[in-house]
């Protein structure tokens, strides 16, 4: 199909008259009118109806005109976008965690306005388990999130990441030494968003401990809190004990602020990128990039708070 015909059809709609058409696009009315001949002709169907003094768009052609209007400004993109050599231009819809808005996102979006400038970035945060379902109904464009056990879908690209340990966390003296496990698990325990895989974690190694140490799991409490900040947040004031990504909180536990408690943990949960396999060269870049911002990071924090895979062991 010809796109410069559909540019007829459009202006046409819009303008009215074949004669300022032909004005505009540096033709002769007899020119304008071949082409949208021509274009009804290819489309099998009637877009104007006719006379010598008036021109109406037909019921056919208001309905066609948007979809053609759609057509012209793709092409528009299309022709500034390859017009400037090495430059993306676009939008990308990227699904992230909220432990990923916590850690390495900011850097994250830095890296992407430096070598993207062109690109419009909408930001999403979500459990993992929407964010996966988003990506199989093409809602979101690139997921950054935890994996567990779920299996490989067939149709999409998924490189791990990041290992994040959790850890105990409670505030100074809080809890005795003397027979901790069981004075611990007699607290508030908090943790991250109930239905999460840090959250499943959790209960497990709660529930755990609690038949080793002969407590009954009926007298467990355990949050999940829909917030990492509130978690923080309750966890200094003493509210509870949390099981949590210590990297979270590495600034509070070095200063003293809060402490860590030997107690043990659950595994460490894993973080991966996610796009389909078909994706455009855009978010495959940008997958990249985020593989590069978050091994920088995880280099910087240290292995015992994250580490990305083939990070050397200190």
């Amino acid at each position: 199909m010809n796109t410069r015909f559909v540019e007829t059809f459009v202006l046409l709609a819009r303008v009215g008259s074949v004669r300022q058409v032909a004005k505009q696009m540096h033709s002769t009315p007899g020119a304008i009118s071949m082409r949208v001949r021509k274009l009804e002709a290819e489309l099998g169907t009637v877009l104007f109806n006719w006379d010598h003094r008036t021109l109406q768009i037909t019921e056919e052609g208001t309905r066609l005109l948007p979809y053609a209007e759609r057509l012209i400004e793709a092409t528009q993109a299309f022709e500034r976008t390859a017009s400037v050599p090495g430059t993306e231009q676009g939008r990308i819809r990227i699904g992230v965690i909220e432990t990923v808005v916590h850690t390495f996102l900011p850097e994250f979006m830095k890296a992407m306005n430096r070598a993207m400038p062109g690109v419009i970035i909408d930001l999403t945060v979500e459990l993992s388990s929407n964010l996966k379902e988003q990506l199989m109904r093409r809602e979101v464009d690139l997921l950054i999130r935890v994996i567990g056990d779920e299996g490989d879908n067939p149709f999409a690209v998924t490189r791990t990441l990041a290992d994040l340990p959790i850890h105990w966390v409670a505030r100074p003296r809080a809890v005795p030494a003397r027979d901790m496990v069981r004075k611990v698990l007699g607290k508030q325990l908090l943790t991250q968003m109930r239905g999460s895989a840090p959250y499943e974690a959790a209960v497990a190694i709660a529930h755990q401990l609690a038949a080793e140490h002969g407590v009954l799991a009926s007298e467990l409490r355990i949050s999940g809190s829909p917030s990492l900040a509130a978690l923080v947040s309750l966890v200094r004031e003493g509210v509870g004990v949390a099981i949590m990504p210590g990297v979270l909180v590495r600034d509070s536990l070095e200063r003293g602020e809060l402490q860590e408690l030997p107690l043990p943990a659950p595994p460490s949960f894993q973080i991966a990128t996610s796009h389909m396999k078909n994706a455009s060269s855009v978010v495959s870049e940008a997958a990249d990039i985020a593989h590069k911002v978050c091994r920088a990071y995880c280099k910087r924090q240290g292995e015992h708070w994250i580490t990305s895979p083939g990070q050397p062991s200190a």
